[in-house]
């Protein structure tokens, strides 16, 4: 993304304002992480049909959280990114999910409901597209996704997906987001006790807040999350994606398995899962390889 060319314009999107550097959209950034998500949230509703096709906002914000774990020089460039016309920008969606699949091939993989979208695009979709990016980048979705005291703090992307769907479905699916300070009080006493290596399971996980919560507790004792196992089990396919997503946001590190499947049927479907997974690392480290060897061989 370096080599786009950093020129004001307008695009069909509309008008674009210069997008404040770096350092000031951190200095602007509101101090505290729930009001921070509140303003990414409440910019990018303000600009999507409520309730129309969830998915396309939901994994362009996304996609825009994971930037800097894509890339370690994506604030540096929201300037350039904002200015891209539709087209471009799509170009750097698709791009930024080809990256995360070569760190995280399987929870890409499991995270496919909300880019799978991007395989047509039409001319209207594209600038409604484009206006998302804009207002989240001004909102400091790249600066949440940069900073750890911010992403395990509050469920931007689970609070996303709850502000998007309408009421009556979600209560038709029994489907509530757990409030991020419920789920950090409840996780403060099962992190305390935790070693490194163990087991972290839910079912019914939703987005994944308790797993935040429990990964940000982790983190303040020191210990990294990528050094535990995890396990979720959720039956929304959606929701299951944004988890998916969330995992790679929270830096939860390969051990993660993600059933999309019903608890209380019978299967979890966790066997099913790692076997995706392990399926996942070795095609993923079967590509490295072979693209090593070819360019060693030139």
């Amino acid at each position: 993304m370096s080599e786009y060319d950093h020129r004001p314009r307008r695009t069909a999107a509309g008008g674009l304002r210069p997008l404040p550097p770096a350092w000031a959209r951190r200095a602007f950034a509101p101090e505290r992480p729930d009001d921070h998500v509140k303003a990414i949230i409440e910019s990018v509703a303000a600009v999507w049909p409520y309730g129309s096709r969830i998915e396309i906002p939901l994994g362009v914000v996304a996609a825009a959280v994971l930037l800097p774990l894509a890339d370690p020089q994506a604030e540096s460039l929201a300037q350039r990114i904002a200015a891209l016309e539709p087209g471009e920008l799509l170009v750097v969606l698709r791009g930024t999910w080809a990256a995360l699949w070569g760190r995280q091939p399987y929870l890409v993989e499991r995270a496919h409901p909300l880019f799978r979208w991007l395989a047509s695009v039409s001319e209207e979709t594209g600038i409604a597209v484009a206006r998302v990016v804009q207002v989240a980048l001004r909102a400091g979705v790249l600066e949440h996704g940069a900073d750890p005291d911010r992403f395990l703090a509050a469920d931007l992307l689970g609070r996303l997906q709850q502000r998007m769907t309408g009421r009556g479905e979600k209560s038709e699916r029994g489907a509530f987001h757990t409030p991020d300070m419920a789920a950090d009080h409840m996780a403060e006493g099962l992190a305390g006790s935790l070693v490194e290596g163990q087991l972290i399971g839910e079912t019914a996980a939703g987005s994944g807040t308790m797993l935040r919560a429990v990964a940000r507790h982790l983190r303040r004792r020191g210990v990294d999350p990528a050094a535990m196992r995890w396990q979720a089990v959720e039956l929304s396919e959606l929701s299951a994606a944004t988890l998916a997503c969330n995992a790679m946001l929270w830096r939860l590190g390969d051990r993660v398995v993600i059933a999309c499947s019903d608890a209380l049927a019978g299967d979890s479907g966790i066997g099913q899962a790692e076997a995706e997974r392990d399926g996942c690392l070795a095609h993923r480290d079967a590509a490295v390889a072979y693209l090593g060897e070819r360019d060693g061989g030139t």
